[in-house]
């Protein structure tokens, strides 16, 4: 099951309730735990400066309100004297492909960020309009397996159209859009009746988005519970994805370096 469809079933009101049937890793027993619904809080879009003037922008979620504020991190790390910036997408699978082409426009003058196309749905192209790009800095955009949907629009976008550089892993490929289809048993299939293409041409979804650099980032050592799941890294091992000591970013300032 992809993440889109788990993401598409788990949908539905607050307070509402939905069962999930888990396999734990020290438990392979199945075991059914439900879970009730609620208004999900999406955290903010962080940014500072780094050393030799390069703006960073760390981005965990996308919504047409963090794309403004991303839009402002950028303004306000223009303004501070950056030159240069880097635009952390990894793990950032929330948000729609519409986040991910206005996120892109806000680097691209012009050219096609990307294009949605199916068996039985016309071409729709999606290129970019000038007047809502608003900075022209060299970037580099770091990815990982991760990366999904709207963040992998802006990926592919970027490299494609040779505007930034692309460092990290491979994405995860999900960028499609997705059709639920109810059957007479009252089930419902959900199907991608249309991928979005980079402007190259590759279905994300089939192939994901390859960085032209590509570095694997730092393992945060996961610990498990009694009960086999995992416990959450804490702040301090998260925060050193965020550092110029982590080694994506530091592979991000080499080539934004080398290409300047």
């Amino acid at each position: 099951m992809s993440l889109a469809t788990a993401y598409t079933l788990l949908q539905g009101d607050s307070g509402t309730t939905v069962e999930l049937t888990v396999v734990r890793l020290r438990h392979p027993d199945p075991a059914t735990i439900t879970l009730t619904r609620s208004n999900i809080v999406l955290p903010p879009v962080q940014s500072k400066m780094l050393d030799s003037q390069v703006g960073y922008i760390n981005i965990d979620a996308l919504s047409p309100a963090l794309v403004k504020d991303t839009a402002a991190a950028i303004q306000k790390l223009q303004a501070s004297g950056a030159q240069k910036l880097v635009v952390d997408v990894r793990d950032c699978g929330t948000g729609s492909p519409e986040d991910g082409i206005a996120l892109a426009n806000l680097f691209l003058k012009q050219g096609r960020i990307t294009y949605l196309k199916g068996q039985k749905y016309p071409q729709k192209n999606f290129d970019a309009d000038p007047s809502k790009a608003i900075t022209s800095l060299p970037v580099a955009v770091l990815t990982n397996a991760g990366t999904a949907d709207a963040a992998e629009i802006l990926a592919a976008a970027v490299q494609d159209n040779k505007r930034g550089q692309l460092v990290g892993e491979r994405t995860h490929g999900i960028a499609a859009l997705m059709q639920p289809i109810t059957m007479d048993n009252g089930g419902v299939i959900i199907l991608s009746v249309a991928k979005y293409y980079s402007a190259d041409g590759k279905a994300i979804q089939d192939v994901g988005v390859t960085p032209g650099t590509e570095v694997k980032e730092a393992d945060i050592q996961v610990d498990y519970d009694d009960n086999g799941l995992p416990i959450a890294p804490s702040a301090d091992d998260l925060e050193k994805k965020k550092t110029e000591n982590d080694p994506v970013v530091k592979k991000a300032l080499e080539v934004l370096s080398t290409k300047a």
